[in-house]
C-alpha cells in the first residue's frame, strides 16, 4: 500500500463501507466493516488503522467488494471470516456448523465450575452434537485431566470440530465420533453436555434471513415441539451415564418445564436445576447428583 493524494485510500473504503452496511440496516456497521476490509486485505484491524491514509490497489478494493456483496446478501460476518470468537479463542466456522452463541459460554462455565467442584480422576465427557467443538474444546482447554468426546451426526461438522479441537486444545485426550446422539459409545461416562436442536420446526422460517438462509437447518430444527432430539438424548443417557454423573444441557426458555418432567422420569434420583443466560432467560438445566 502506497501513500498518495490521488489514489481511493483506506478511510475513503471504510466510510463508505460503514455507511452501506449502516444502509442496509445491519448492526456494528463500524465493525463490520473494520472486520470485512481487514480479511481482504489480510491485515489486523489495529494494522488497518495504522494505514488508514494508505492507497488500495484495484485488485484489493474487488477482494474488498466481493466480502461487502455477501454480507449484503445476508451471509452471516463468521462465515465471511471463517472464524468467530468464543470463550477466550477463535473458532474456525463454516456453514456446515451452527455459529457459536455468547449465551452457550454460560453454559460452558456450569461445566467447568462443575468439574472442578469435583474430584474425579479422570473423568470422561461427552459433547453431543458439537458442530464446531466449542464445547467440548473450551472445557478441555480448562479441565486437562477428562477425556472427551465430540459426537455429531454430521461429518462436515465433526471434520471442523476435528480441527478445532486440535488448534484450540493443543491436547490428545479426544476422540471426534461421527454417530446419531450417543448410540455409538458403549462406555459409562461422567458427563453429557449437548447443545442440541431445540427451534421448533414452524418458527425456523421466521427467524433472521442470515440463520434461514446459511446456517444448517440439521443444527437448528428441533422437531414440531423443539424438544424431539433433546428428548432423545435423555433418554438414551439412561445407559451410559454413571449414577453420579451429570448432563448440562442448552435449551429454549419456553420447553423448561416440559424438559424438567422428562428428565425427573429418566433420572429421579438428580437434582435439576433450570439456570439463566447473560440475558437472563432461563437457558440451561443441570442434571446433578448431591
Amino acid at each position: 500500500m502506497r501513500k498518495s493524494s490521488s489514489l481511493t485510500k483506506i478511510k475513503e473504503i471504510l466510510l463508505s463501507t460503514r455507511n452501506l452496511l449502516n444502509d442496509n440496516a445491519i448492526l456494528d456497521s463500524d465493525i463490520e466493516s473494520d472486520l470485512l476490509i481487514s480479511c481482504a486485505l489480510n491485515i489486523s484491524r489495529s494494522e488497518l488503522h495504522m494505514n488508514i491514509n494508505s492507497d488500495i490497489s484495484t485488485s484489493d478494493q474487488t477482494k474488498i467488494q466481493n466480502l461487502v456483496n455477501r454480507r449484503l446478501h445476508h451471509e452471516p460476518l463468521a462465515y465471511i471470516l471463517g472464524y468467530r470468537e468464543f470463550f477466550g479463542n477463535l473458532f474456525t466456522v463454516n456453514e456446515s456448523v451452527l455459529i457459536p452463541r455468547p449465551e452457550t459460554e454460560c453454559l460452558v462455565e456450569e461445566i467447568i465450575d462443575y468439574l472442578r467442584s469435583k474430584s474425579i480422576k479422570n473423568p470422561i465427557v461427552l459433547d453431543v452434537g458439537c458442530g464446531s467443538g466449542i464445547i467440548g474444546a473450551s472445557v478441555l482447554q480448562n479441565i486437562p485431566n477428562i477425556t472427551l468426546v465430540s459426537i455429531d451426526i454430521s461429518h462436515s461438522a465433526a471434520k471442523i470440530a476435528n480441527e478445532n479441537l486440535h488448534k484450540i486444545t493443543k491436547s490428545d485426550n479426544f476422540n471426534v465420533l461421527i454417530c446419531d446422539l450417543i448410540e455409538g459409545v458403549k462406555l459409562p461416562v461422567d458427563l453429557i453436555a449437548a447443545n442440541l436442536p431445540y427451534i421448533p420446526t414452524k418458527r425456523i422460517p421466521k427467524l433472521q434471513k442470515e440463520i434461514v438462509l446459511h446456517e444448517p437447518k440439521i443444527a437448528l430444527d428441533g422437531g414440531i415441539e423443539g424438544i424431539e432430539t433433546i428428548c432423545r438424548l435423555i433418554n438414551q443417557s439412561t445407559r451410559i451415564l454413571k449414577p453420579d454423573g451429570a448432563i448440562f444441557l442448552e435449551i429454549d426458555p419456553e420447553q423448561k418445564y416440559t424438559l424438567v418432567n422428562e428428565i425427573t422420569q429418566a433420572f429421579p434420583e438428580h437434582t435439576i436445576k433450570v439456570l439463566p443466560d447473560l440475558s437472563g432467560l432461563d437457558r440451561i438445566i443441570s442434571v446433578t447428583k448431591l
